[in-house]
């Protein structure tokens, strides 16, 4: 395996949020001692200036960490490099070729250019999406502009966000003075008005509550912050896209980097399912797809309803463009039923709105097919439950059961009691396992 990429330390410096899920991601990958080393800097507190109101999370539960990004790659590259991973860099790659079944990927480093031959490739360059070529904005147009700045001490680890009429603002202050800010704006709007990124960044900061004293301690940068979802370029289908190669969060949901962790476990997954079982390639592909579209809908639901709030607020061109798109689907769930109307005695069938039907799952380091649950009512097919497959749970209960058949029977395969219960309830409380007795009505 080898991994092609620019020297982190050689970019743009900049601060970002990493959240408690992704830190977990970390953990569970065995990555978190090497980054204890990329000078995290853990958030206890948080500033929320949003929707006409403003929120002080102090010693919140669940700590989100501070993270200098290119400290953050750079041990990322070591962790793999030490684990066996064959890393150029600083090198840059170029547009890969096909010819038979093998890809020839020109390299650039800083002494010379190679040609490396490799059966499968993993496009994770970014925005810039090597093997990308028809882009879909999911959201209007949006640059962000980042910056340093000195001014007076504040809390280590404070996070504000912040929303002004025509801008919002994310920033960190740390114990030294130093604050850094990203602040995110309508580049059409710069544009018409010809006014220069740095003026719009002391503009908005300035308008902002937390009025830092100081100066600007490093030049601004802006760069492109808008969601996207990019598409293969013809003749580059089977190349697999990660991260921002395919697909851009909204910076509001604050997920990008969760999200890339997430898309990168799953590419790789996908890739060793294509050289173990390259039989599986249609389902393993389509199962990327599908869970980069669901990441998408979801995030744009839930900022699409954060913009639309603090449109309420301000009324002015800037936040009204969130919403001019129209809101996404909601997926809304139905009123529990109640769990009292369940019996030990109730016997237990299966909705005749629910079915079992195969679906590509991750099954241990592969893509492969597995029975799931759907049902009009679920937002995404459910495969897996507690552990166990849904097909191996309701196995009883589709050719009916009672209650406490059920429940004593995922007892009797090792399910834990408390487990065993909340399963009941949640299959019931959904209308999953609907009463035998009853005539489904819906």
């Amino acid at each position: 395996m080898c991994l092609v990429a620019p020297s982190p330390l050689h970019g743009n410096r900049r601060w970002e949020s990493l959240t408690p899920g992704a830190w977990k991601i970390l953990d569970a990958l065995g990555l978190g001692t090497a980054l204890a080393h990329a000078h995290c800097l853990p958030s206890h507190a948080a500033t929320v200036s949003w929707g006409g109101r403003e929120v002080n999370r102090a010693g919140h539960a669940e700590i989100t960490f501070l993270i200098d990004r290119a400290r953050f790659d750079a041990c990322l590259m070591d962790a793999a490099r030490r684990r066996g991973v064959r890393l150029l860099t600083p090198a840059v790659a170029s547009q890969p070729q096909k010819i038979g079944g093998t890809w020839l990927l020109p390299v650039t480093t800083s002494q010379t250019t190679v040609s490396l031959c490799a059966a499968h490739v993993i496009d994770a360059s970014g925005r810039k999406a090597l093997t990308g070529s028809r882009r879909r904005r999911l959201s209007p147009a949006t640059l962000a502009l980042c910056a340093r700045w000195r001014g007076q001490p504040a809390p280590p680890g404070m996070t504000t966000i912040e929303a002004t009429a025509e801008s919002w603002l994310w920033s960190a202050s740390f114990a030294d003075g130093a604050h850094y800010a990203a602040v995110f704006v309508d580049p059409r709007s710069l544009r018409a008005a010809g006014v220069e990124p740095t003026a719009a960044f002391l503009e908005a900061v300035g308008g902002s509550s937390s009025r830092w004293e100081g100066a600007l301690a490093s030049s601004v940068t802006a760069c492109d912050a808008s969601a996207i979802r990019i598409a293969r370029a013809p003749g580059f289908e089977d190349i697999i896209a990660a991260g921002e190669a395919a697909l851009s969060l909204d910076p509001l949901s604050s997920q990008g980097i969760q999200r890339a962790l997430v898309d990168g476990q799953q590419s790789a997954i996908v890739v060793n399912t294509l050289i173990v079982h390259p039989e599986r390639r249609d389902i393993a592909v389509a199962f990327h797809a599908e869970r980069q579209g669901e990441s998408s809908r979801r995030d744009g639901a839930m900022c699409h309803g954060l913009y639309r709030e603090q449109a309420i607020t301000y009324r002015s061109p800037f936040w009204s463009r969130y919403c001019e798109q129209g809101a996404p689907p909601e997926h809304k769930l139905p009123s529990p039923i109640p769990i009292d109307s369940l019996l030990p005695e109730t016997g237990l069938r299966l909705s005749p709105r629910a079915r079992l039907e195969d679906v590509a799952v991750i099954d241990s380091d592969v893509i492969a097919l597995a029975p799931a649950l759907v049902h009009p009512d679920l937002d995404r097919p459910v495969a897996f439950l507690a552990g166990r497959s849904i097909g191996s749970l309701l196995a009883r209960a589709i050719s009916g059961v009672t209650a406490a058949s059920l429940f004593d029977g995922w007892q009797a395969d090792s399910l834990p009691e408390g487990t065993a219960l909340e399963l009941l309830q949640w299959f019931w409380q959904r209308g999953l396992l609907v009463d035998n007795s009853a005539t489904d009505a819906s």
